[in-house]
C-alpha cells in the first residue's frame, strides 16, 4: 500500500461485499434431521397419525383444515401420492363445501386447501361453493355479532370492517390466504382489494409496533403477565405470521401492498428471533417465557414455517435465518414421539396456557407438515451446509463481558494467548485468558477478576499493559462514581504451554476528581517510563506519570482542557514503544456539541507537538497550561459533514498515523453515521480524510453517536474491522437489523467488505485488533444483547488466524 498518497481517502468508493455467514453454528444433529429422507419420513409418521386420530371423522372446521392444507403442502413438496389422496378425500367427502357461518374466518380455513387443489386439477366444482360464499363480502355494509362469537362486542352489528370481521389475530391466517388464492383462481381483482381493506385495518387495530407482536384481541390490550409485560400469544402470533406466507404466495409482487406485507413480515420476524429460547422452541406466553415455561410446539410450528418459508421465497436471508429456523426445526422433531404425535401443543384457546408433553392436536400437525414441506423443498445436503460455513471460525474468547471504546488496551496479544480486559454481567472488572496453544491443560482458559467490588458498567473494564519486563500492569475506575482509581500488577509465571498470573493486591489510588478511561503506555525511551491518560480534572483528559513500574504515580496532569469544567473532550492514543504517543481527540460529547471536530498532538522528546512537528509546549509546561484545541492540528471540521466522534488511531508501515472516526449527518438524530478514516502526509504537511463505509444507526436511544465501532489492524492498516446494522458500501439496512462485524481490505485503489457475522438473534459490536499481533486475521468483538452501557448480556468473541 502506498502510504504517501493514499488513495482510499480522497472519495468515497462504492464497491459490494462478499455474503458469508457466521449465524449460530448449524450442528450435525440439525444437518441429520434436515436430510430430505428424514424430513419425509418424520412426515408421513406425523400424517399417519394424525389420519388414525381423525377415526374417519370428517369435518370442515379451522383445526381440519390447518391441518389438509399442511398435508397438501406435503404433498406439494414431496410429489407423494399418499398425501395427495387423503387430503383429496377429505375434500370429496366435505363435498367441497364450507360450514354455514361465511362471515366468520375460522369457518372458510377450508377453502384454502380446496383451492390449493383447484389450482392445480382446475375443476370448478371444486370451488363452487366457495366462491358464492364470498360474494356476500361484497355486499355487507355491517356484521352482527352472533355471526362473530365476538368476545367483547354487545351491539346488534357494526361496520363491515377489518377490525369488526376479523377481529382476533387467528382471522389473518383463517381468512386472507383464501382471498388470494381466489383471485388466482378467478383473476378478479375484488378479492384482493377486499382483502388490504380488511387486513390492514386489523393490522391497525391489533398490531403493537412498539413490541412488534399482536394482541390477540381487543380483550387484551390492557391485561398484563405476571412480569408486568403485554400478554402476547406465541400461537395466536404464529397464526399471523404464518398467514402471511401462505398470502404472499399469491399475490402478485407488483401489487402495490406486496411490500407492505413483506416489512409487516420482516418486522415481526425480528421480533420472534429475538424470543426463541435455548431449546429452539417458544413458549405459550411469547414475550414472558418464565410465565407459561413449558415449550409449546403450536407457536414454533407456525414460526419455523415462516422462517423456512422466507427463506424459500427469498424474503429472509439464509445466511442469517436458517440457523434460526434449523434450531427450532429440531426442537419440533424432539417433540414428536414414536407413532408420529406431535406433543406439547398448545389446545383450543386464545391466550397462553400450561402445556403438556402428551398434548397433541390436529392444527398443530398441519403446521408442522407446513413447515416440513419448506425445509424439503430446500433440499439440504452437505455442500449447502459446507457453503454456509463461516470464512474464518469465530471463538467464544470471554465467555461474560464488555467493554468501551476509551480504555485502551484492551487485549494483549502475547504469542501464545490473548489476555482481554472487559466488565462482565455481575460488575467486575477482570481480565480473561485464552490461550492459543493446542494442548489440553486447566490453564487454556483463564479468568482473573480484578476488582474488589461490583459495578456493572461498561466503561469499567480495565486498559492492560505489558510492560517491558513482561509482566502486566491493570488500571481500572468506576465509571465517575469517585475519586479513586485502582490498580494491579500481575507477574507471569511458568512456561507458554501452561502459563498463568500471580496478580498483587488491588491498590486504590485517590485522585483530585471522578474518574473513567485508563489508557497505559510504557516508552523504553524515557527509562520505562510508565504514563496514564484518564479522564479526571475538569471532566478532561488528565495524565499520570510513573517512573517506578506503578508503585507510585504523579499528581494528575490536565492534558488538555475544552470548555467548561463539564464538557468532554474524548481521546484516543496510540505509542510507538519507543519515544512517541499520539493523541486524537474531540472538542466535546457529540451531543454536546453542534460542531465536533477531530484533532491531533503527538508527544515526543518532552514535548507536545502540532502534526506538522511545530512544538506546542512541553510537558513542564502543561502542567501550568493544558493544551486547547485551538493549538492542536485539526484532522475534520464538524462544520463539514456533521458532528465527529474518535474511535481507533494506529501506525502505518512508515510510523504515521492512521485515524478512524465517525461523522453524522444528521447531527444529533444519528440514525446516518458514517466511518471515516484520515492519514497524515508528511511531504504535503496535511491530513487527507474521507469516508470510507456506512456506520448506520446508533446502538440505543439515548446515546444518538454510539456507533457499532471500527478498528484498524496495527499491522496492516490496509485492513479495518467494523460493526454496522447496514451494507457499509450502500448504507442500505441489512435484513435482520443487527450489527455485523465486516472485515474491510484496501486493494487495488478500493475499499471491498467481507461479511463476518450474519446473526439474526445477537448483535456484534465493538471490534478491536490486539496490537503486536501475527495472525493474517485476527479481530475482537463484543457479542450480544447490549441495550446500554449498564445493561448488556454479551460475551467477547473474534477470529484468531
Amino acid at each position: 500500500m502506498n502510504t504517501k498518497t493514499r488513495p482510499w481517502l480522497l472519495s468515497f468508493i462504492a464497491i459490494g461485499f462478499a455474503t458469508l455467514t457466521t449465524a449460530e453454528p448449524i450442528n450435525t444433529a440439525q444437518q441429520v434431521l434436515t436430510h430430505p429422507e428424514s424430513v419425509k419420513e418424520i412426515m408421513l409418521r406425523v400424517a399417519d397419525f394424525q389420519e388414525r386420530d381423525f377415526g374417519g371423522e370428517i369435518r370442515t372446521d379451522w383445526k381440519a383444515g390447518t391441518y389438509y392444507s399442511g398435508l397438501y403442502a406435503a404433498y406439494q413438496a414431496t410429489g407423494d401420492e399418499n398425501f395427495r389422496e387423503q387430503a383429496i378425500t377429505w375434500c370429496e367427502t366435505a363435498e367441497w363445501t364450507l360450514s354455514e357461518n361465511h362471515f366468520f374466518a375460522d369457518d372458510i380455513c377450508a377453502a384454502q386447501t380446496f383451492l390449493d387443489v383447484y389450482l392445480d386439477e382446475k375443476d370448478p366444482k371444486m370451488i363452487e361453493d366457495t366462491v358464492a360464499a364470498l360474494e356476500p363480502y361484497f355486499t355487507s355494509d355491517y356484521i352482527r355479532r352472533e355471526q362473530l362469537s365476538h368476545v367483547i362486542w354487545k351491539d346488534e352489528k357494526r361496520d363491515f370492517t377489518g377490525r369488526n370481521l376479523w377481529w382476533w389475530c387467528d382471522s389473518l391466517y383463517m381468512a386472507p390466504p383464501v382471498l388470494t388464492r381466489l383471485y388466482s383462481a378467478t383473476g378478479d381483482e375484488r378479492y384482493l382489494e377486499l382483502m388490504h381493506r380488511l387486513y390492514w385495518d386489523t393490522v391497525d387495530f391489533l398490531f403493537m409496533e412498539e413490541d412488534g407482536l399482536f394482541a390477540r384481541d381487543e380483550s387484551y390490550f390492557d391485561k398484563k403477565t405476571p412480569g408486568g409485560k403485554s400478554v402476547y400469544w406465541s400461537r395466536g402470533n404464529g397464526w399471523v405470521y404464518a398467514g402471511l406466507i401462505r398470502t404472499l404466495d399469491h399475490l402478485p409482487k407488483d401489487d402495490p401492498y406486496y411490500e407492505k406485507y413483506v416489512d409487516l413480515f420482516r418486522k415481526m420476524t425480528r421480533t420472534l428471533v429475538d424470543l426463541q429460547q435455548e431449546d429452539g422452541m417458544w413458549r405459550p406466553s411469547v414475550n414472558e417465557p418464565s410465565w407459561k415455561p413449558m415449550k409449546e410446539s403450536s407457536g414454533t410450528s407456525f414460526f419455523a414455517y415462516g422462517l423456512l418459508g422466507g427463506i424459500n421465497r427469498g424474503i429472509l436471508d439464509k445466511e442469517s435465518y436458517l440457523p434460526v429456523a434449523l434450531k427450532a426445526w429440531e426442537g419440533l422433531v424432539g417433540c414428536v414421539n414414536t407413532d408420529g404425535r406431535l406433543g406439547y401443543a398448545q389446545l383450543v384457546g386464545g391466550a397462553p396456557e400450561h402445556v403438556r408433553p402428551s398434548d397433541s392436536i390436529d392444527y398443530t400437525h398441519g403446521a408442522f407438515l407446513l413447515a416440513a414441506s419448506e425445509l424439503y423443498k430446500m433440499d439440504l445436503s452437505n455442500e449447502d451446509f459446507a457453503a454456509l460455513e463461516p470464512p474464518f471460525e469465530i471463538k467464544l474468547l470471554a465467555r461474560d463481558g464488555a467493554w468501551t471504546w476509551f480504555n485502551d488496551e484492551r487485549a494483549i496479544y502475547d504469542g501464545a494467548g490473548l489476555y482481554i480486559g472487559s466488565n462482565d454481567s455481575n460488575g467486575t472488572s477482570r481480565v480473561d485468558y485464552y490461550s492459543l496453544i493446542r494442548v489440553q491443560s486447566p490453564f487454556a482458559y483463564r479468568q482473573y477478576p480484578l476488582s474488589s467490588w461490583q459495578s456493572k458498567d461498561d466503561h469499567n473494564n480495565p486498559a492492560i499493559l505489558q510492560l517491558d519486563s513482561g509482566d502486566f500492569l491493570a488500571a481500572y475506575s468506576k465509571h465517575h462514581l469517585e475519586p479513586v482509581w485502582y490498580t494491579r500488577y500481575g507477574k507471569r509465571i511458568g512456561p507458554d504451554t501452561w502459563r498463568t498470573v500471580e496478580w498483587s493486591e488491588e491498590k486504590a489510588i485517590e485522585a483530585p476528581a471522578k474518574t473513567t478511561y485508563n489508557n497505559l503506555i510504557q516508552l523504553s525511551a524515557e527509562k520505562g517510563r510508565i504514563y496514564n491518560f484518564m479522564r479526571c480534572v475538569g471532566w478532561n483528559p488528565t495524565l499520570l506519570i510513573s517512573d517506578n513500574e506503578a508503585k507510585s504515580w504523579s499528581k494528575p496532569i490536565e492534558l488538555i482542557r475544552s470548555g467548561n469544567d463539564r464538557t468532554r473532550p474524548y481521546a484516543k492514543y496510540v505509542d510507538n514503544g519507543e519515544d512517541r504517543i499520539d493523541i486524537i481527540f474531540t472538542d466535546a460529547h457529540p451531543r454536546q456539541a453542534a460542531i465536533n471536530n477531530v484533532y491531533h498532538v503527538y508527544y515526543q522528546n518532552g514535548y507536545f507537538h502540532k502534526s506538522d512537528g511545530t512544538q506546542i509546549r512541553s510537558l513542564k509546561e502543561i502542567k501550568k497550561q493544558p493544551l486547547l484545541p485551538s493549538e492542536a492540528t485539526v484532522i475534520y471540521s464538524g462544520e463539514e459533514a456533521g458532528r465527529a466522534w474518535v474511535w481507533d488511531i494506529e501506525y502505518d508501515a512508515d510510523g504515521l498515523p492512521v485515524v478512524a472516526f465517525i461523522n453524522s449527518v444528521d447531527h444529533e438524530i444519528g440514525n446516518d453515521l458514517r466511518y471515516r478514516l484520515a492519514s497524515w502526509d508528511p511531504d504535503s504537511k496535511a491530513w487527507s480524510q474521507s469516508q470510507i463505509a456506512f456506520a448506520g444507526t446508533h446502538i440505543y436511544d439515548n446515546e444518538q453517536h454510539y456507533a457499532g465501532g471500527i478498528a484498524i489492524d496495527p499491522q496492516d492498516t490496509g485492513k479495518i474491522y467494523l460493526s454496522t446494522d447496514v451494507d457499509p458500501s450502500t448504507g442500505e439496512p441489512n435484513e435482520t437489523g443487527r450489527y455485523q462485524i465486516f472485515q474491510g481490505t484496501f486493494k487495488d485503489g478500493a475499499w471491498s467488505f467481507l461479511q463476518l457475522t450474519h446473526d439474526a438473534q445477537v448483535d456484534n459490536i465493538r471490534p478491536i485488533v490486539p496490537r503486536g499481533h501475527d495472525s493474517d486475521n485476527i479481530a475482537l468483538w463484543v457479542q450480544g444483547r447490549y441495550t446500554t452501557y449498564e445493561d448488556y448480556d454479551t460475551s467477547i468473541v473474534g477470529i484468531i488466524e
